[in-house]
C-alpha cells in the first residue's frame, strides 16, 4: 500500500501544483562510466541489482520482496530503492569515484522496514569513494576502504513492443525536475499498429496519429474529450502530458520500461508497460 507526501516547491524551478518535484541534481563535469572500472567493466549503460548493503557492520541482503537497483546511463546513475525512484550524477576518475546529492520520488511504502532500508541505501550510495566491478559484479567502497554496497549485474528482460503495449505513465520531466503522477490519477499511451495513439491523461480521453522509424517517435497534434476535473493538478498535468507528447522526437526501451525524449535526447516522459 502506497501513500504520496505533499508535494513541495524548490527555489528557482517551474512546478506543478500537487506534483512532487525531485532535489535538483548536481551537476558534476569529468569523467564518466565511460572510463573502466577496476577489472576493465565500463560502467556506462550498465544495469546492477543490489545483493548486500553495509547494515550492523556486516553486508545484509535485502528485505524480501524489495529490489534495489543501479542503472549507470551517460552522467547519471539512477533506479529503483526499494520504494522510490532515485537519481543522481556522478564522477569516476581511475577507480575514484563521487556520486551527487540524490533526488528522488516521495511514495511512502507501508511494509515493514522498507522507508529504513531505503535511507540507508541512499545514504551508502552517498558515501562511496571508490568502485570496482567485472562482468559480474559491483562493489563500493567508503574512503575507509570498507564494502558498503555490492550489486550483481541485472540481466535486463527481453524489450516490450512499443505497439501494443499498454503504457502507463510514471514520471514527467521538465528540465531538472521530475514529477510523479498525481495520486490517484491514471496515464496511459497505447501505439497501434495503424499509426494511432491513444489514451487517458488523467482526465480526458486524448487520440492522435504518430509516426515510429527505428528510435525516432513524432506524435502529430493531439485532440481530446472536454471534461474538467476537479483535484489539486489535474488539469496542469494533463496540460504538460499532452504537451510533452507532442514534442516527442525519439524512444527508447528497457525490459518493461519506455521512456520518450525530445530533439536533445531530454528525457520528457517515462512509463512502465503491460
Amino acid at each position: 500500500m502506497q501513500s504520496m507526501k505533499e508535494s513541495r516547491r524548490i527555489p528557482h524551478l517551474p512546478v506543478l501544483a500537487g506534483l512532487m518535484i525531485l532535489i535538483p541534481l548536481l551537476v558534476i563535469a569529468g569523467c564518466t562510466g565511460n572510463v573502466p572500472a577496476p577489472g576493465g567493466q565500463v560502467l556506462n549503460g550498465t544495469r546492477w541489482v543490489l545483493a548486500g548493503y553495509l547494515a550492523n557492520g556486516t553486508l545484509a541482503p535485502p528485505l524480501a520482496g524489495t529490489t534495489i537497483t543501479l542503472a549507470f546511463t551517460g552522467t547519471t546513475i539512477g533506479g529503483s530503492a526499494g520504494c522510490n525512484h532515485y537519481f543522481a550524477d556522478y564522477h569516476i576518475q581511475g577507480s575514484s569515484i563521487t556520486i551527487g546529492p540524490a533526488g528522488s520520488t516521495e511514495m511512502a511504502c507501508m511494509e515493514p522496514g522498507v522507508m529504513e532500508q531505503e535511507s540507508a541505501y541512499l545514504s551508502l550510495i552517498g558515501r562511496a569513494a571508490r568502485v570496482a566491478a567485472d562482468h559480474d559484479t559491483l562493489t563500493f567502497t567508503d574512503s575507509a576502504g570498507t564494502t558498503i554496497l555490492s550489486f550483481t549485474r541485472e540481466v535486463p528482460p527481453a524489450p516490450q513492443p512499443l505497439v501494443g503495449t499498454n503504457w502507463t505513465l510514471d514520471s514527467i520531466y521538465s528540465g531538472d525536475a521530475v514529477s510523479s503522477v498525481i495520486s490517484g490519477t491514471v496515464i496511459t499511451a497505447v501505439f497501434d499498429a495503424e499509426g494511432k495513439v491513444t489514451g487517458s491523461a488523467g482526465c480526458n480521453h486524448y487520440f492522435g496519429s504518430y509516426t515510429a522509424t527505428g528510435s525516432s517517435l513524432s506524435i502529430g497534434t493531439l485532440g481530446s474529450t472536454k471534461m474538467n476535473c476537479p483535484g489539486r493538478g489535474i488539469m496542469l498535468q494533463e496540460m504538460q502530458y499532452l504537451a510533452a507528447l507532442e514534442t516527442t522526437a525519439g524512444f527508447s526501451i528497457a525490459g518493461n520500461r519506455l521512456r520518450l525524449a525530445d530533439a536533445n535526447g531530454m528525457t520528457l516522459l517515462s512509463f512502465t508497460g503491460e
